[in-house]
């Protein structure tokens, strides 16, 4: 009778250490994946766009947009311009016709400097090996045609061939080249 009683007792136990060992690398799992989501979104992440540029193709210079600034992407930095959207037509006595944004239509002699020129001007002088790529935020989209307007002639040729992407409006970007695509 003693050794029944013996083995009921043992049939009643068990152990919950391989249990707890189980859920122990389960919370810590669950804990790293939290943890990197954390991290990851502290960080802000942007986007990397990566070119795949064949031999003989254009390279593109990335210019993002948000309807009022546009953030030029240049071997020196990042340059922050401003957008005015004067317009200037030539007329034929010579003078110019100057269409503010806002207000009315004057006769001036000739247009002012913008801001955008050196850009634009930039991108004509290469325009055999580079091209404008776009990145047009939400607050960007009502006026961005009006803004790629700048890259076209008066008579409405391109002077430098354009590309456009969507992007999110806080997010950061950047071109990311192959080592061999970037001269």
């Amino acid at each position: 009778m003693a050794s029944s009683n013996v083995r009921s007792a043992e049939q009643d136990h068990f152990d919950l250490l391989p249990f707890i060992g189980i859920m122990m690398c389960l919370l810590g799992t669950l804990l790293l994946v939290t943890m990197s989501m954390a991290a990851i979104n502290l960080l802000q992440p942007g986007e990397g766009w990566v070119p795949q540029p064949e031999p003989g193709d254009k390279i593109p210079v990335l210019i993002e947009w948000d309807g009022e600034y546009a953030v030029w992407h240049s071997d020196h930095g990042l340059q922050k311009i401003r957008e005015d959207f004067d317009e200037y037509d030539h007329l034929s006595n010579g003078m110019w016709m100057h269409y503010p944004p806002k207000g009315s239509a004057e006769t001036v002699s000739g247009p002012k400097p913008n801001a955008l020129d050196p850009l634009v001007d930039s991108l004509v002088s290469h325009h055999d090996t580079l091209y404008a790529l776009f990145a047009v935020r939400p607050s960007g989209f009502k006026n961005f045609h009006r803004f790629a307007g700048r890259f076209t002639d008066r008579d409405g040729k391109r002077r430098v061939d354009i590309g456009s992407e969507p992007l999110e409006q806080g997010k950061p970007v950047r071109l990311e080249f192959p080592k061999e695509g970037r001269k």
